[in-house]
């Protein structure tokens, strides 16, 4: 992952769980894709949130 961090900017993504529909932001590739706290199943990337960037 080191790899990506030192060529890719942080860039905001929404990622949300499959199961539940729980959402949480976080910071690519600064932070890694977490699992959701009540299913316990991996999140998936919903939208990445670029608006106001440009």
């Amino acid at each position: 992952m080191d790899v990506f961090k030192k060529r890719y900017k942080r860039e905001a993504v929404e990622v949300g769980c499959t199961k539940c529909d729980r959402r949480q932001i976080i910071y690519l590739p600064d932070e890694e894709i977490p699992d959701c706290p009540t299913c316990r199943i991996k999140m998936v990337i919903k939208e990445v949130l670029t608006e106001g960037k440009y």
